[in-house]
């Protein structure tokens, strides 16, 4: 069979038209040449994003790209295209019939569709179509090995080339200098054929991008997806000078050897008892609680509210130099326990508010900060005056906080604002409009409490005579930027709402078994898709470390299993410990839009370092081990799951900025 090697100019102008129209269908015709018995596909011309059909218009383009490919001594040797729908890797009717006439010319055509779900990730994210012997129909590649890997007939003339991709769209836009036939027809100066200005900027960004700082060689372990744990050993993870990475491989791939042999630089190796894992992710935090982190937890929760949770706030509020020792201490705690992201419920106090976002961006934990708003309380000293100054104060936050972080670079901004009603028993129906217009006029993400117990719900319905899920609906704060703490008294239908809306869930087991009546349904929000984190929800939780999170959900899931057993329900209600892992990791950064919590390239290099054993039988921490270990399974991570500690974590890094150094390993 025929390989196919793909240029690395051919790459980068496929993902330049994709990235340029990401919801648009995009095509385009691949140039080359054949050489014994490879196709070598040396560049591209992109045709059309608006198109669905063989109109005129694209045969036009077809004739003018194939006489281009002619003066450049090429031939048109293959087709590509895009979906509008992202998941959507079929090649269509009008792609084939493309690829068809191409194929009249050239018998070894060959047609991409890019994978728009695998767009950006690292991967190179195309599905490759070949002919049917004898016939006009095309079909996906299927080989032994996948396309693009090793011992694939379809290569990458540079295996980084993805990561490249990502660097230029993400950090220099060169896909916005992109144009296709469609864009010259509107505008004739563009230069579609050779995209000049675009070729030209990339070459140079090309020789001064990807410069590799850190390398570290050994195990990693992440949960890409729910139910997916992988331990990826004797691994090589590279990270570039903006604190992403580049590069993950096997040590011993020809990839790998040839990405080592370029750089010089020390490496990182991760001791054979150990391994990197994603820093976790908290979805619930009530910042100024964590002045009296432990206590008060005999109360029911409106009354907790009213003699612990305001009083705090209102301290803090007062006291700048007290808040300051709070926040800073709060952030040092969430880094040693592994904690790279947080999204954090403040006070209703601006001040106070940015002594938190200071205190997280200086110690290097990614922070949504959350301005407090609600204009109803049952403290009179602590509550705003009005919707309307409550809503004016939200909007000076959201610029505060933007200009604090604005002298750093972009990859270096780790704190955000977020929209944040308290929840509905404290915001007017005047308020909660306002904060929704706010949230979409400023792109910010909103954060609040939903259904957590049953005085509040049966409050809600007295008062606003609805769910409190629909208040927030019809004020648009339910959407795919939104992250709803507890949701224990959600019912299966406004379940599926939530997923419909892409508003995810905070879940906090340990204050829902303290303040609400119900266990959230877990399981049954996975299955229909909600997104779904894990939070500790200082103070309501006494425990600030996450991995206490992920036991309380599986031990709280056993026991809503266990009820389901009794009354003779069908479908397991259970998680396990990996489920758990991946909530605390991707999954909440899923929830909170971030691209960290798994290793591939084009994510920021968030981790903790991980050590389990020295030694081969000497335990680190809680961990103890009565016979010689080898490497990292599934049994010492499990074992390590549900005892240890932060005698474990040797190392934390956020956009590949090491944190701490303590017992850091050592660099080759």
């Amino acid at each position: 069979m025929v390989s196919y090697s793909l240029s690395e100019d051919a790459y980068l102008k496929i993902f330049f038209h994709a990235a340029k129209h990401p919801h648009l269908p995009v095509n385009g015709v691949l140039l080359g040449r054949r050489t014994s018995d490879v196709v070598v596909i040396e560049d591209v011309i992109p045709l059309l994003h608006h198109w669905t059909s063989l109109s005129p218009m694209m045969e036009i383009g077809l004739d003018l790209a194939k006489g281009h490919a002619e003066a450049q001594e090429m031939t048109l040797v293959g087709y590509y295209q895009a979906s509008e729908r992202l998941d959507d890797t079929a090649l269509s009717p009008v792609g084939e019939r493309v690829a068809q006439k191409i194929r009249d010319q050239f018998n070894d055509a060959v047609a991409f569709v890019i994978d728009g779900d695998k767009l950006g990730t690292g991967d190179p994210a195309l599905l490759p179509y070949l002919p049917q012997p004898s016939t006009s129909f095309w079909r996906p590649c299927i080989a032994q090995s996948p396309a693009f890997t090793t011992g694939s007939n379809f290569l990458l003339a540079k295996a980084d080339s993805p990561s490249r991709a990502i660097a230029l769209v993400r950090d220099h836009n060169l896909h916005e200098k992109f144009g296709d036939f469609d864009d010259h027809l509107e505008d004739v100066t563009i230069d579609w054929l050779r995209n000049s200005a675009c070729r030209s900027r990339t070459s140079t960004l090309l020789s001064t991008t990807m410069t590799i700082v850190t390398a570290f060689k050994g195990t990693l372990v992440h949960c890409p997806s729910l139910g997916q744990l992988e331990v990826l050993e004797n691994h090589i993870l590279l990270v570039d000078h903006q604190g992403f990475i580049t590069y993950v491989g096997p040590a011993e791939s020809e990839a790998s050897e040839e990405f080592l042999a370029k750089i010089d630089i020390p490496i990182t190796t991760i001791p054979s008892g150990g391994f990197l894992l994603p820093t976790f992710c908290d979805l619930h935090l009530h910042a100024p609680q964590f002045l009296f982190q432990g206590t008060g937890l005999h109360l029911p929760l409106m009354q907790w509210l009213d003699e612990y949770a305001f009083k705090s706030e209102e301290s803090l509020d007062s006291q700048p130099e007290l808040a300051k020792a709070v926040y800073v201490r709060l952030a040092e705690r969430l880094r040693d326990a592994g904690t790279g992201a947080v999204l954090l419920f403040g006070t209703i106090n601006n001040t106070a508010n940015l002594i938190l976002a200071e205190a997280m961006q200086t110690i290097g934990i990614r922070a949504l900060v959350g301005k407090l708003s609600m204009d109803i309380s049952s403290r009179p000293s602590y509550v705003e005056s009005s919707a309307l100054s409550s809503i004016h104060s939200a909007e000076e936050f959201i610029n505060s906080c933007r200009d604090l972080v604005s002298s750093y670079e972009p990859h270096r901004r780790l704190v955000e604002p977020v929209i944040t009603p308290r929840f509905v028993p404290t915001c007017s129906d005047e308020l909660l409009q306002g904060l929704g217009k706010l949230a979409r006029d400023k792109g910010v993400r909103i954060q609040s409490h939903l259904a957590e117990a049953h005085e509040e719900v049966q409050w809600v319905l007295s008062e606003r005579h609805k769910d409190d899920i629909d208040v927030f609906d019809n004020f648009d704060l339910l959407t795919e930027k939104t992250v709803q703490a507890h949701c224990t008294f959600l019912d299966t239908d406004m379940l599926s709402r939530m997923a419909g809306s892409c508003s995810a869930v905070a879940h906090c087991p340990l204050s829902n078994s303290y303040f609400s009546e119900k266990p959230f349904p877990l399981r049954e929000a996975l299955e229909l898709g909600v997104p779904v984190g894990l939070g500790t929800d200082i103070a309501g939780g006494y425990s600030i470390d996450i991995m206490n999170s992920m036991r309380q959900a599986v031990a709280v899931s056993r026991i809503r299993d266990g009820t389901r057993k009794l009354s003779g329900g069908e479908r397991s209600l259970t998680i396990d410990w990996k489920d758990a892992l991946y909530l605390a990791t991707r999954g909440g950064a899923t929830a909170l839009g971030l691209s960290c919590g798994v290793f591939q390239a084009g994510a920021p290099f968030d981790a903790q370092c991980i050590e389990l054993y020295k030694e081969s039988d000497k335990g680190v921490g809680a961990l103890d081990f009565f016979e010689p270990q080898s490497g990292i399974t599934l049994g010492v991570l499990e074992k390590w799951w549900c005892i240890g500690d932060e005698r474990n974590r040797c190392g934390i890094w956020i956009q590949g900025q090491r944190l701490d150094v303590k017992n850091a390993p050592e660099r080759a």
